[in-house]
């Protein structure tokens, strides 16, 4: 694997390439994010994603600013990290899929910062990101789709896809930081918001997310159930975190 330092000083994001992938690119590729948060809504979406298509690991990312706790797996101690990954067929799509979030307003930015320049360097022009929307006096069964964007025409287009309502409210965490840093840099861009019940993972909004983040980047996959998406994951998880 090939290290790669993204800025020059303090502490900063390690980006580990896989190896000859470091001048890989994607040409016209979309971005989805799948990091943990709210009803685990990304994470879980994300990793059926990568369970139903066929993937290729870029790079890993470590942040100095991850939480502490780390995951043994048969003994074997096993970093927070967010992994970026292409998938060429159906359509051009990268995909970071990780077991954490920066722990810091400042490791928020810098490691989104990473995460979108790398994005962008690997082809990407366009970011989609999904979270989780909790406290909510009644949820849907169906469980609503919430958008909002950098760029107006962007969110116009883009929520009538997914079928979502124009979102009024605060965004916490990458899921914000992520479209707002897209916008800057000049990428379209669509952050969504799934509401939520109690329970952790949201396994009704984690296929929500599914079926939203299948429509933005053109996968193809089938429509899966509940009980499907439970044993998805959980296969998922023991393979892209062991």
């Amino acid at each position: 694997m090939r290290r790669l330092r993204t800025l020059d000083s303090g502490l900063r994001t390690e980006v580990v390439y896989e190896e000859g992938m470091g001048d890989y690119v994607l040409e016209g590729a979309t971005f989805i994010e799948g990091l943990p948060g709210i009803g685990m809504v990304s994470k879980v979406a994300v990793a059926h994603i990568l369970a139903s298509v066929k993937a290729k690991r870029i790079c890993r990312l470590y942040s100095p600013e991850f939480p502490s706790p780390v995951f043994v797996s048969d003994g074997r101690l096993v970093l927070n990290f967010a992994d970026l990954y292409a998938v060429e067929e159906p359509s051009p799509t990268l995909i970071l899929y990780g077991t954490s979030q920066p722990a810091s307003s400042y490791g928020q930015h810098e490691f989104c910062y990473t995460v979108i320049e790398l994005a962008r360097r690997h082809g990407a022009t366009r970011v989609f990101t999904v979270g989780g929307l909790g406290g909510r006096e009644a949820v849907s069964p169906r469980r609503e789709v919430y958008c909002s964007s950098t760029d107006r025409s962007n969110l116009e287009k883009y929520a009538k896809l997914v079928e979502g309502h124009v979102y009024s409210g605060q965004i916490v965490g990458a899921v914000g930081i992520l479209m707002n840093l897209a916008g800057l840099m000049g990428m379209e861009n669509m952050g969504m918001l799934i509401e939520v019940g109690e329970s952790t993972p949201d396994y009704y909004a984690c296929r929500r997310a599914v079926w939203v983040l299948n429509r933005l980047a053109n996968l193809g996959l089938e429509d899966v159930t509940v009980d499907e998406l439970m044993r998805s994951y959980a296969r998922a998880v023991a393979r892209l975190e062991s």
